[in-house]
């Protein structure tokens, strides 16, 4: 079983071990390895594995990937192969394991205070590379959380931040492991691990954290939703915190900027140029269906007694389309065969008997009721359905 050493010193960048194995990789070019103590993460637990490097003499053989076996082995999947019985130097990827110590601290913490608050229970954990996110059931089974609830679980894990609490793991024996006040019982019975931060947080684990609770940094909720019966509360800390802080105040104040409002103003002014928009919008599509309808007016010709208007449009807003057609043919002894860039509106009064859906799924991709029918098409479209209405007959 390799010894971890990570579980006594979270920091240790750097480490010296002896490969004790070595078979090839899943892939090509890939191999297994495995030594008689390391520093390196095994995916577990919703934390991913760390990354580095294993070197001996001027080789330096990256790691790629870590995983434990059932028997404890860690596992390190390198680019090189490395003998057994090699001594090797391995060094961490020290950014990548401080991410992710300050992202699975932040969720310890998050977790103790919905439980501490809410009383919600937390399963499992996902480490993303953008966000993590914990699945939280409810004692009564509701799959939101309010605003103000969601502001109240910020405020207390930042605050408990701030206090810069010392955290602490161990492996206590079964005597004392039975008297902890647990958040919740460990999932293993063997060589079970706590990690304890401050006096408000206490749970079995098995990952890698923060030497107290100031090191988290920040902790941010992005998101609480719905998710199979749960909440699924997604969140960031630390340096992900702070990075996602500075893109939000950059594009805010870039808003503000253009809006000519300060930046706790942007609610309100985004809400008015929204109605603004809608309704100069709304403004617009009647002068166009005004326009519309005139040209459609100047296009009509009698045709066996009906007037049968068919012209072709450059690409133009469909509403206004519409609203142009529905009214020119609410009069009596009336037609449309209508192209307007590549989409086709056949329509008529509802005292002519032309089967528009007919029509134009003679001539086109389309269809529709019998009095208004549409599709996709070509300006061609509307002149080889005038020629069938003309030799056919309409009416």
């Amino acid at each position: 079983m390799t010894e971890r050493l990570y579980y006594d010193d979270a920091y240790l960048w750097a480490f010296d071990a002896v490969v004790t194995s070595v078979k090839n990789g899943k892939r090509p070019g890939e191999w297994e390895v495995t030594l008689d103590r390391s520093a390196f993460y095994p995916t577990s637990g919703g934390q991913p594995f760390d990354t580095g490097t294993l070197g001996y003499g001027k080789v330096k053989a990256r790691v790629t990937d870590v995983e434990a076996d059932a028997e404890g082995e860690v596992i390190h999947t390198v680019d090189r192969e490395i003998p057994a019985g090699t001594a090797v130097h391995g060094e961490i990827d020290g950014a990548r394991r401080t991410d992710h110590m300050e992202q699975h601290g932040g969720e310890h913490m998050l977790a103790g205070a919905i439980w501490e608050k809410l009383g919600g229970t937390t399963i499992g954990l996902h480490l993303g590379q953008t966000e993590s996110s914990i699945d939280v059931s409810m004692p009564d089974e509701r799959t939101h959380l309010t605003d103000e609830e969601i502001l109240m679980l910020e405020n207390t894990v930042n605050e408990r931040i701030r206090m810069d609490a010392p955290i602490r793991c161990w492996f206590p024996e079964k005597d004392e492991l039975k008297k902890l006040p647990l958040r919740k019982a460990p999932t293993v019975t063997e060589h079970v691990r706590i990690v304890a931060m401050g006096d408000f947080e206490m749970v079995a684990c098995g990952g890698t954290h923060p030497a107290s609770t100031g090191r988290i940094g920040l902790l941010k909720i992005i998101s609480a939703i719905p998710a199979k019966g749960k909440i699924r509360v997604s969140f960031v800390c630390g340096g992900r915190a702070v990075s996602l802080f500075q893109t939000y105040m950059r594009f805010a104040d870039k808003a503000g900027a253009a809006l000519s409002c300060p930046v706790e103003k942007l609610s309100s002014a985004a809400a008015e140029l929204k109605y603004r928009l809608s309704e100069a919008e709304k403004r617009a599509n009647r002068l166009e269906t005004r326009e519309i309808l005139a040209k459609m007016e100047e296009a009509g010709e009698e045709i066996s007694g009906v007037t049968l208007c068919a012209f072709v449009l450059p690409e133009t807003d469909g509403k206004a389309v519409t609203a142009a057609v529905s009214e020119y043919i609410s009069a009596k002894g009336r037609a449309v065969l209508l192209c307007a860039g590549e989409r086709l509106t056949f329509a008529r009064s509802a005292d002519v008997k032309t089967d528009m859906n007919e029509l134009i799924k003679r001539v086109a991709r389309g269809g529709g009721r019998p009095d208004m029918a549409s599709g996709a098409g070509i300006p061609e479209c509307v002149s080889v359905a005038k020629k069938i209405l003309v030799t056919e007959g309409i009416g």
